[in-house]
């Protein structure tokens, strides 16, 4: 963990056969263990809900979450060992991380009768944020006021990759008054490392030099095309935001989610 300390990745896609994450409860658990080796204590599972493909309920969110701590569960009792450091530096021994649920929303005319029907998981089921996908090729019509009436009932939408949305790339602007409206933005960390291409990358330095993103999540799908890896982006965001910065995008900001408040952090600067 080093000068980092101890990381919270809001978003991953952890939970096996509910997405197209992890493929089974052993990938799921070498995920885990990947990003426990990297500095990672909190992971948030977050499948993908609403998107055409994925239902993706709460109940069934909450029985995988269930589901996967208990493995961790068994898995560490099944390899204790003597040695203190047993869990460093053996690779099948005891993984010491929370497991909390949520989802990756896709933004759709259903999400308030969901959210009604309790059937949509905010981050770490905690009721007070959600995760919203935009479609990549643009932002719906009027979004602006479902985000509106999202955080007039209490709910603070973010903002999932949105370096990763066409429109945004295009009309940056829009976004911006998103921001300012009081939404969160998310950026992928590979997005940060350059793994989704040059013109993602830059629109993910924009977006952090003008303090339009806050959280640094791996949105992490497998142990080898998405590993769940937060620090070689959380580098990459030292070298424009400084280390103090980048090191609260992956633990005071993201700790302060998970407690149901807005974290401290700077306003929005005008886009260059």
């Amino acid at each position: 963990m080093g000068e980092i300390g101890e990381m919270i990745d809001l978003h991953t896609h952890i939970l096996h056969g509910l997405d197209d994450g992890a493929r089974s409860l052993t990938e799921s658990l070498e995920m885990v263990r990947m990003g426990y080796r990297d500095g990672v204590r909190t992971m948030v599972a977050t499948p993908h809900t609403l998107n055409g493909r994925y239902q993706n309920d709460r109940a069934p969110i909450l029985a995988k979450v269930q589901e996967l701590n208990d493995a961790l569960i068994n898995h560490a009792q099944s390899n204790e060992s003597p040695c203190s450091n047993s869990a460093i530096r053996d690779p099948h021994s005891a993984i010491p991380m929370r497991i909390l649920p949520g989802a990756d929303v896709y933004f759709c005319k259903e999400i308030f009768l969901q959210l009604e029907q309790g059937s949509l998981t905010t981050v770490g089921d905690g009721g007070t944020h959600l995760f919203l996908e935009f479609p990549p090729q643009g932002i719906p019509y009027r979004a602006e006021d479902v985000l509106f009436q999202l955080l007039a009932k209490g709910i603070r939408p973010i903002i999932s990759h949105p370096e990763r949305n066409l429109e945004i790339r295009q009309r940056p602007e829009r976004y911006y008054e998103m921001i300012r409206m009081g939404c969160l933005g998310q950026v992928t960390a590979m997005s940060l490392t350059g793994d989704f291409g040059p013109r993602v990358k830059r629109l993910a330095e924009k977006l952090l030099a003008s303090r339009l993103v806050h959280l640094i999540a791996s949105d992490a799908h497998s142990t080898h095309k998405r590993p769940p890896i937060l620090s070689d982006a959380v580098k990459a965001a030292k070298r424009i935001v400084g280390q103090d910065e980048a090191r609260k995008m992956v633990t005071e900001y993201p700790q302060g989610v998970l407690e149901g408040r807005r974290p401290d952090m700077p306003e929005p600067l005008p886009l260059r």
